[in-house]
């Protein structure tokens, strides 16, 4: 009996010895994230910024980090920069007598892709026509364009090339805004209205237009 406890007591050991010794192999893979996780890499006056984040988007964040450490850390910049809100239009008054022809709601993506709020076109008395943002917030992005597509839920720049029509810069992730849209021109063929980051070539939200 002492014997087989001698045994069992050295198999402990050297599991132990084991364990400790491949511990930052293995660590990683058992490792709960908690509410304080910092960001590697990131300047340490900014950490609590990054902290505030919502912890799904910290998560991805962190996730990201691991196949992409410097898309990550361009993307953790970019979503703790101050919101950008859309300057006031002068032309919102005009919406109340417009004539609504389509519309969609924007859509959340993932936990760093995402947007709420309606996007319409409108048309208006004068017969000019606008594609309306009301309610808008959205992720934030760098070179954010706004664009109108024939494809209903396009993700990448491929689905948006050659068949879609640049309505130029996004004018702030939160905030209503107007967008003038060309005269004379076919809108029956687009399904879908897309924000746009240019630099990570990724649809940050859309809406199918109905």
């Amino acid at each position: 009996m002492e014997l087989r406890f001698r045994l069992i007591l050295l198999t402990l050991v050297g599991l132990i010895a084991v364990a400790v010794w491949t511990f930052p192999v293995w660590r990683g893979y058992f490792r709960q994230r908690g509410e304080n996780d910092a960001f590697p890499g990131l300047e340490i006056d900014l950490q609590d910024d990054f902290l505030a984040l919502p912890r799904a988007k910290r998560e991805a964040l962190l996730d990201m980090r691991a196949s992409s450490p410097e898309m990550a850390l361009e993307m953790v910049l970019v979503n703790i920069a101050d919101v950008e809100l859309a300057p006031l239009d002068e032309s919102a008054e005009a919406v109340n007598e417009a004539r609504a022809l389509v519309s969609g709601e924007f859509q959340e993506l993932n936990a760093l892709h995402w947007g709420a709020g309606r996007a319409t076109i409108y048309e208006l008395p004068d017969s000019r026509r606008i594609l309306r943002f009301e309610d808008f917030v959205s992720a934030p992005g760098s070179n954010v364009r706004v664009y109108l597509a024939r494809d209903p839920q396009p993700l990448s720049a491929l689905q948006l090339e050659g068949s879609s029509l640049d309505l130029g810069r996004l004018k702030g992730n939160v905030g209503d805004q107007n967008y003038f849209l060309p005269d004379d021109h076919d809108l029956s063929v687009y399904q879908s209205a897309v924000v746009f980051c240019v630099q990570f070539n990724t649809t940050i939200t859309v809406a199918r237009l109905r």
